[in-house]
């Protein structure tokens, strides 16, 4: 029977939502993943998930059994890559979990650098902006390592590659704009547009340890579509130094007068039993920081 359950496909259809798109991702055709499906239903004689309009979603039965499924497809990946290093093969996957600021500013620099002593390895890049969700993804295996933000599980091994700035966004017209700094005093004196993981990034610390409300006009879930609502003068943001280069509105970046910091680490379950590939990603991952970021971090005027 277990040679029939199919980790990989189970895992894609519950986080995509649709066998349609799960095929997609995966390159089967969609009555091939509705039928791998069904099989795994019939063999367990449980309904995995349920069928809706415009797409599935877990049953009960099938949300009891996903860390399992996790598990699985965790071990599979790891079969196939000590295998392929005991064969002496330079290759395998790194599935690597990021965040939006990292994904743009850091990882193709990185995989440049990674590809071109091993070319042969794949590299999986899955984008997750709640800091507590990335930590479950390393610690259930569905990804071999991660891209952390503040406190980090003392489970995880975890490197701290760089400490950066938390500073305030506001429009040009706002009544701060001509000020240096932004006074922290004056957090929920203005109209603020919130992330959707603000909780988790160390965005919401700024205001908790000050038992400040924030005067939230809007919860957004994109980072550029919140700097639009500022450009428009709708309210102030709170963002990382490192997502403000290159910004695609002309907007006034502030420093608080009392600096906000907050630390960027990479870590995996364990730097003794994780594969090669992955290890080598991860100390790839250090000497680029330490050669191209400690030294461009000076600041946003």
């Amino acid at each position: 029977m277990m040679e029939k359950m199919n980790a990989k496909v189970f895992l894609t259809v519950a986080e995509e939502g649709s066998f349609r798109k799960a095929a997609e991702v995966l390159g089967y055709t969609q009555a091939g993943i509705s039928y791998i499906i069904s099989t795994m239903e019939e063999l367990t004689g449980l309904c995995l998930f349920v069928r809706e309009h415009g797409g599935v979603r877990l049953s009960a039965e099938g949300a009891a059994l996903l860390p399992l499924f996790r598990q699985m497809n965790h071990c599979e990946c790891q079969l196939k890559q000590a295998i392929d290093e005991l064969n002496g093969l330079e290759k395998g996957v790194v599935r690597v979990q990021v965040f939006d600021s990292i994904s743009i500013h850091w990882i193709p620099g990185i995989i440049k650098k990674f590809h071109a002593d091993y070319p042969a390895v794949k590299i999986e890049l899955i984008t997750e902006e709640d800091s507590l969700r990335a930590e479950e993804m390393v610690l259930s295996g569905e990804v071999d390592c991660g891209f952390f933000l503040t406190a980090v599980s003392a489970k995880l091994e975890v490197f701290p590659l760089i400490e950066e700035s938390l500073k305030a966004i506001v429009s040009l017209e706002h009544p701060l704009a001509g000020q240096k700094y932004f006074p922290v005093s004056a957090l929920g004196n203005y109209p603020f547009i919130s992330m959707k993981y603000d909780d988790n990034t160390g965005i919401r610390e700024i205001f908790r340890s000050r038992g400040v409300t924030p005067d939230t006009a809007f919860y957004m879930d994109n980072d550029y579509a919140s700097m639009a609502m500022v450009s428009k003068n709708l309210g102030y943001c709170i963002f990382p130094e490192l997502l403000l280069q290159d910004m695609p509105y002309e907007l006034h970046c502030m420093e608080f007068d009392e600096p906000q910091k907050r630390t960027i680490s990479i870590g995996t379950r364990s730097m003794d039993t994780c594969s090669k590939a992955c290890k080598k990603f991860i100390e790839y991952t250090r000497s680029w920081v330490e050669e191209n970021m400690k030294k461009s971090t000076a600041g946003l005027a």
